[in-house]
This record gives structure tokens, C-alpha cells and sequence, in this order.
């Protein structure tokens, strides 16, 4: 973060399978925040394929541990959909608490590589026209949701859908970023560095955060004032100017 310029960043947790390695993760990164208040926020793992009381007792104890949001989650590996109970509780909480959930979206068509779970697209659809107050965090710019916002009556129920950037190197071209912008604006979309995942695996050593900053700065044509926003202020705002 320091070689790279980031003052802050937020830590995502993992879609976890069982509720007690989520309450780990949380612990986890609630010692993080905890250390470096000024550098970390935390997100939740959550278990949203459990009952609804359980989801809620789990926003609860992560509520009481200082995280400030969800994520990231993953709807074919916590087998979870828009109408799940443990969905809607979460749903729900995040509505009161004005929390962000963070999705993870699989590329709706392109190359298939280990490990990879389906995400369809039509969840997230109906996720945001259940709470149209939700703030959603899709990953991976949506898996390409962000493409169909160019149907006006699907734009309407996606406009508190935000599409963060992560894993761009490996999936598309640098140009993505001007086509989302022309199609849903720069306010929707968030810097997401994936790391510790190396983004540049034939030249990359480790993992850093400055490979895909400079990119993104070089190569993505973007203006100083939608640099700023993709990078911090549209988080800020999502959080309220953390």
C-alpha cells in the first residue's frame, strides 16, 4: 500500500461454507482494523445460505467487531439465491445499517478456469428490485451485468448496482473502463485490486498494488476527475466518507 500510494483499502473476507470459518475471518480482520484504524475497513463473511436468524446473529457479532460492510460472498458456493431466507435477513440488515454487499460475479461467457462457479445474472437482477435501497457491490464488473444497463427498464432497477473492477487484467481489455463508463457513468464504479492475486502472472514476482494502479492510470484513458472517483471517492460515498 505504501509503494503503491494507498492511504486506505478495504479487506474483503471469503465466501466461506460454514458459518463458524466466517466468524474466523471476521475475527481476523477485525484485528487488522483494530491495529490500523486509519488504513483498514472491514467487511463481513457471511453466511447467507443459513437460516434467517442465523444470518442475522452473524451481521450481529460483525457489527459488534467493528466491520462496516459484507463481502465478499458468492451465491453458487454458499448456495444462496434472491429469494433465500438467509438472503433476505441479510438483504434486510444491510438496508437498516446502510452496509454495502460485495458479490462475487462470473463472467456470464468466456474461458473457464479451475475452480470457477456459476453466478446467473438474473439473481442479481432480482436482488436489487427486491431492495432497491440495497447498495451491491458486483465484482468483476458484474460479471458483464454492467453491459445490460444499455436496456433502460433494466437500468432503472440497477441503479444502486455498482460494478467493481478486479481481476480486469485477466479477463479484459483496458478499454473496459471507458465502455462501462459511456454505458452506466464513472460514479458506479469501484477500484478493486484483487490482491493478493497477481494480476500480471508472467511478470509479476509477488503481488503488489501498483502493477494495476499504473495500468489503470496509463492505459484505461481516464480523466484526473474519474481516476479519483473510481479509486476513492465512490467508496467514500458508499460509506459515508470514511
Amino acid at each position: 500500500m505504501d509503494v503503491a500510494g494507498v492511504a486506505q483499502t478495504v479487506l474483503l473476507g471469503w465466501y466461506w461454507q460454514n458459518e463458524a470459518t466466517c466468524f474466523l475471518q471476521n475475527q481476523e480482520i477485525a484485528k487488522w482494523v483494530k491495529h490500523a484504524p486509519d488504513r483498514f475497513i472491514g467487511f463481513a463473511s457471511i453466511h447467507p445460505g443459513s437460516s434467517a436468524e442465523a444470518v442475522i446473529k452473524q451481521c450481529q457479532e460483525a457489527e459488534n467487531l467493528g466491520l462496516r460492510g459484507v463481502g465478499e460472498l458468492h451465491t453458487g458456493v454458499q448456495c444462496f439465491n434472491a429469494s433465500s431466507p438467509g438472503w433476505l435477513a441479510l438483504a434486510d440488515w444491510c438496508c437498516a445499517q446502510n452496509w454495502p454487499i460485495n458479490l462475487h460475479a462470473t463472467e456470464a461467457a468466456g474461458h473457464d478456469h479451475p475452480g470457477s462457479v456459476d453466478t446467473p445474472l438474473n439473481d442479481f437482477v432480482r436482488m436489487a428490485r427486491a431492495h432497491p435501497q440495497l447498495k451491491l457491490i458486483l465484482a468483476h464488473w458484474g460479471g458483464g451485468l454492467a453491459f445490460f444497463e444499455l436496456n433502460p427498464r433494466l437500468r432503472k432497477s440497477l441503479r444502486n448496482v455498482y460494478y467493481d473492477c478486479s481481476a480486469t487484467p485477466l479477463l479484459y481489455e483496458p478499454s473496459i473502463f471507458r465502455r462501462i463508463i459511456d454505458i452506466v457513468g464513472y460514479q458506479k464504479i469501484l477500484y478493486g485490486s484483487d490482491f493478493p492475486l497477481r494480476l500480471y502472472p508472467r511478470r509479476q514476482k509477488s503481488p503488489d498494488y501498483y502493477s494495476f494502479l499504473d495500468a489503470i492510470r496509463t492505459d484505461a484513458a481516464l480523466s484526473n476527475q474519474e481516476y479519483r472517483a473510481i479509486t476513492t471517492e465512490n467508496m467514500q460515498d458508499l460509506l459515508g466518507n470514511a
